[in-house]
């Protein structure tokens, strides 16, 4: 449900407001903005995206006015009906709760954003709100659910083939792994990740791995450990990392140091991060810099200096409480003002409504007394002209009445011919609607005797131990379950002659996927016009497509966590032509020795040459074919 739209006499005073205690804080165009919203003069769009400039200006300084700014903008987006917007504004206001620590308040807000960025169909933007949904499970003490999240934000991201935007998810994900003290998992992801950065050659993204796996280590007391990794990740981040990672690395090795007893190295990482505190100043860092420095005055038993650090972080801790907890007490006091003069707002509405309705009422006694006067007048004159056309009339309906009569025995002989042909055309009908009836069953007996056979096929293949003979097996359940989607497919649509190409292919190499247990790690790119084939053609186009891509899973990406797979089928003249290529490693394509003529390259051949056909292999890497086949009233040639 969405929250009522913001009502002018609830706008005018807040925003007058908000300038005369603003303005020598911001430019002058942001103040012209609001006086632009004062006067009318914008859109709600406009007026929605100068709040929340205003909003995101105020943020650090003071969240809970950017949280009521963010709403406003949030209302005025609502009332443009436009996704892009209320979606923009929603981000701001999980924003704004988030600082305030509204931890439940952002999750909800996220939830929303999400359901429109599902709506708008983009890819990245989804992948946003569902990282930003991740941090809200995480604030509200739920890391299970922020892993999930985390992952499902990556798989989003890994179709954009955004590298940035991957990596970052990638570390992400370690992060949450380490706050739900998923070490093991975290290790074995870790690994993973690293290798694609070595691959990459990406040094800065694989020192950030190493960091996170450095702060595993740490987590489990294991400070040897996470200092090696540590130092295998500080050359980069040194380098080129940010002032807020380079603070935390410092931060971490002090901690290394601390758990190690090395408190002379301890300090001077200590000092550095102490340094670094100014470039990336946050109430987080601060604390956690308060906190090395309680535990080193500890391992340097430096009593006094650890219990006055001791102290002073309770006393943080319980500002933090208090101050949050005044946050929140402030957002709910603004709120329950807006609502009330939102009350105020509505008895007015009310009121001027119930007025202007008695005021319309004697507005329409006035105008029913002027069209009664005007109707009577009309009638008088209607009448008038109408007994004299009716005298006329009556002259002509006698000359009418004759000629009607001989158009009515016309017509009715006519209807006579007419429910014949009827009667002929229904008897037609029904002859056609049974052949199809017995065509359709037929196809559905097909695909069951092949489903039948496909199942004798698999239960022959149980407690076989000879690789050859299963993967013979295999092969042929592979081709049967082919035949038996093309007649299904067939079955399905009904009295349509014929199927749409695009649907068809998209549905074979879901099921080839799922049959090869590679639907995680493999990817397909289906493109075709909007193409209708006959049956004849639709078969053996399946089958070519079938050993195709049951190969490039056998052989491409049989070592490979990740790969590809395009099939396009695309005009050529007054034919078309179908390219197969995936980016594995080996393939049919590459060389003399991997042109052989093996069994399933033989039979693409043969379905090659009966779709009249010509099979060629293009170089590059992986597997890369073109067939073409045409379209034309020859008939196809049967396969030799």
């Amino acid at each position: 449900m969405h929250p009522k739209p913001l009502s002018p006499l609830k706008c005018v005073p807040l925003a007058i407001i908000f300038v005369c205690w603003t303005a020598p804080c911001f430019s002058t165009a942001v103040v012209d903005s609001v006086q632009a919203i004062l006067n009318g003069a914008v859109s709600s769009h406009q007026r929605s995206q100068a709040l929340l400039t205003i909003a995101y200006r105020t943020m650090d300084a003071d969240p809970l006015a950017a949280h009521g700014h963010a709403t406003k903008a949030l209302e005025f987006a609502e009332l443009t009906g436009d996704d892009r917007s209320e979606h923009q504004a929603l981000v701001c206001v999980g924003e704004a709760e988030e600082r305030m620590g509204a931890f439940p308040e952002f999750m909800r807000t996220t939830l929303r954003a999400i359901r429109l960025a599902q709506a708008m169909g983009d890819a990245s933007i989804l992948a946003n709100d569902l990282h930003d949904l991740a941090c809200a499970y995480a604030m509200n003490g739920m890391p299970e659910k922020a892993v999930e999240e985390a992952r499902n934000s990556l798989a989003m991201l890994l179709p954009t083939q955004n590298t940035s935007a991957i990596a970052e998810a990638e570390r992400f994900l370690l992060e949450q792994l380490l706050l739900a003290g998923r070490h093991a998992e975290l290790q074995v992801a870790a690994d993973r990740f690293i290798k694609k950065a070595k691959e990459d050659s990406n040094d800065l993204q694989e020192a950030r791995i190493y960091h996170v796996l450095g702060r595993s280590l740490l987590a489990q007391s294991k400070f040897l450990d996470g200092h090696t990794y540590l130092m295998r990740s500080s050359e980069a981040i040194t380098a080129s990392g940010s002032n807020a990672e380079q603070f935390t690395l410092a931060a971490d090795l002090a901690e290394a140091f601390i758990g190690q007893g090395r408190t002379h190295d301890a300090g001077s990482a200590f000092d550095r991060a102490s340094a670094l505190l100014a470039q990336a100043d946050h109430w987080t860092n601060r604390q956690r810099l308060l906190d090395l420095r309680y535990r080193l005055a500890v391992s340097e038993r430096h009593w006094e200096e650890a219990l006055m650090l001791h102290r002073t972080m309770t006393s943080r801790s319980d500002s933090m409480q208090h101050a949050r907890a005044e946050m929140q007490l402030g957002r709910l006091q603004v709120t329950y003002q807006l609502e009330k003069k939102e009350k105020v707002n509505a008895e007015l509405r009310s009121e001027n409504a119930t007025n202007a309705a008695l005021l319309e009422g004697f507005r329409m006694n006035n105008r029913v007394m002027l069209a009664s006067l005007i109707g009577l007048g009309l009638l008088v004159g209607a009448l008038f002209f109408t007994t004299r056309y009716s005298l006329r009339s009556a002259r002509r309906m006698k000359l009418k009445n004759a000629v009607i009569k001989r158009q009515h025995d016309e017509i009715h002989t006519k209807n006579l011919e007419m429910q014949r042909q009827h009667m002929r055309l229904t008897e037609t009908l029904e002859s056609e609607e049974q052949k199809e009836m017995v065509i359709k069953e037929i196809h559905h007996r097909v695909k069951n005797n092949l489903q039948v056979v496909d199942s004798l096929l698999r239960i022959e293949g149980i407690g076989n131990d000879d690789p050859n003979v299963d993967r013979v097996l295999k092969d042929a359940q592979g081709r049967i379950r082919s035949m038996a989607l093309v007649h299904e497919h067939i079955y399905r649509t009904a009295s349509q002659p014929s199927g749409a190409l695009g649907a068809h292919l998209e549905k074979l190499t879901r099921s080839i996927l799922v049959a090869h247990g590679a639907h995680d790690r493999v990817s397909v790119s289906v493109s075709t016009p909007d193409l209708q084939l006959p049956t004849e053609t639709l078969m053996p186009l399946t089958l070519v497509v079938n050993e195709l891509f049951t190969n490039s899973l056998k052989y491409a990406f049989a070592n490979s966590d990740h790969g590809r797979i395009s099939i396009v089928v695309r005009p050529t003249g007054n034919a078309f032509e179908l390219l197969f290529s995936d980016d594995g490693a080996t393939g049919w394509n590459g060389g003399p020795d991997r042109e052989r003529d093996t069994f399933g390259l033989e039979l693409v051949r043969m379905l090659a040459a009966q779709l009249n056909g010509e099979l060629r292999f293009l170089k590059g890497q992986g597997t890369a074919i073109a067939m073409t086949f045409a379209l034309d009233p020859v008939p196809l040639r049967a396969a030799s």
